[in-house]
């Protein structure tokens, strides 16, 4: 049970540091250069990718609790592991869960405020882009010399 515990402690620091990140993503939108939000990417792909290893060995040592059990480990649920255990483990268990939990909800919040941010951002970048698009092919006018401009660049009227 030790090893469990020690597995669910990992995960609750790992999800407290990806809320510190997705704090600090949601503070530097608009201000943050693109390299500083790559790099804030970055961490929490690493973040992301403790916490999937960290479940990997969760769920090998669920299976065997499952085997010496003679439980199937689907039915081994971290509540049904909580009420199995001798108290001196249940009641930091429950806590670590119950913290996790808590974290996955406020982890759901926040990357769901970042999401409607980053995507207001990008609607906001391709509707300039698109403007600019459509001034730069929009009608042909003409220069003073009688010549056809299209954007920026020119090219020589032909004559009738």
């Amino acid at each position: 049970m030790q090893e469990l515990l020690n597995i669910l402690r990992q995960e609750v620091e790992l999800h407290e540091q990806l809320i510190l990140l997705l704090q600090k993503e949601s503070k530097g939108f608009g201000r943050l250069r693109g390299s500083e939000l790559l790099k804030l990417q970055g961490e929490k792909s690493r973040c992301v990718r403790a916490t999937a290893r960290l479940e990997r060995e969760r769920i090998q040592l669920v299976e065997q609790f499952a085997d010496s059990w003679n439980t199937e480990s689907k039915e081994l649920t971290l509540s049904a592991i909580i009420g199995r255990t001798e108290e001196e483990y249940s009641e930091p268990l429950q806590q670590c869960f119950d913290r996790l939990k808590r974290l996955l909800a406020e982890i759901r919040k926040i990357a769901d405020e970042n999401a409607l941010q980053a995507s207001g951002r990008l609607k906001s970048v391709e509707s300039s882009i698109q403007f600019m698009s459509q001034l730069q092919n929009g009608p042909p006018t003409y220069s003073d010399a009688g010549k056809i401009q299209k954007g920026t660049s020119t090219m020589p009227r032909t004559e009738v």
